[in-house]
């Protein structure tokens, strides 16, 4: 086994990036809990060719790096050039739940990010790290117009997710998407759901 990993680090660097990619995508099969393996993959998201980057960045969010290690490695990703890249790095962040609460500045300039599937997952993300990302709530509450449904969706997710009884904005904003007949069914669905998460007893937190 030592032997093949070893062999598939080297494979990292070669010229071809058909077999870097593929050398990326065999180490989440044999690598999980090797330290080396972990540096070499981070390592490779400086890799000239965006898929490479994307192979790194998904078999790192398979074998679930720590915490400090995704955070400072992977946050410069959500600027990556290629939008599939920026959106795994969201997604990884998303798994941290609320460790990732370091990243939440980052997730939320994601949110105006020109791809809507990018958006979309930052929502997500934002909605996973949970009430500690209570300062992205304003910047959700913009999404709930964004052009695209499925990132509207995903707001209103999020927005239940994070907030509390007590956030006056998140609770008009809800109500108001709830009600509007201009929003699709899917959208007021959800907001509906978001509201009565929101209004929990057991989230009349203090401001």
């Amino acid at each position: 086994m030592k032997k093949a990993i070893a062999r598939l680090i080297c494979d990292l660097k070669d010229d071809d990036c058909h077999i870097r990619f593929a050398a990326a995508r065999v180490l989440g099969d044999i690598g999980v809990g090797n330290h080396t393996v972990g540096d070499a993959l981070i390592e490779t998201l400086k890799d000239d060719t965006w898929f490479v980057r994307l192979a790194a960045l998904q078999t790192i969010r398979e074998i679930r790096l720590e915490a400090a290690v995704i955070l400072e490695k992977i946050t410069p990703l959500l600027g990556d050039e290629h939008e599939d890249v920026r959106e795994y790095a969201a997604f990884t962040f998303g798994d941290l739940g609320p460790k990732a609460v370091p990243a939440v500045t980052s997730l939320m300039e994601a949110l105006s990010d020109a791809v809507w599937y990018v958006r979309e997952t930052a929502a997500w993300a934002l909605g996973e790290i949970g009430p500690g990302a209570r300062g992205a709530c304003g910047r959700l509450i913009r999404c709930l117009t964004d052009d695209e449904i499925e990132v509207r969706i995903m707001a209103v997710r999020a927005l239940g997710m994070i907030g509390r009884a007590g956030d006056r904005d998140v609770l008009a904003a809800l109500k108001e998407a709830a009600g509007d007949e201009g929003q699709p069914p899917e959208v007021r669905e959800k907001a509906s759901e978001a509201l009565a998460r929101v209004g929990k007893p057991g989230k009349n937190c203090p401001l």
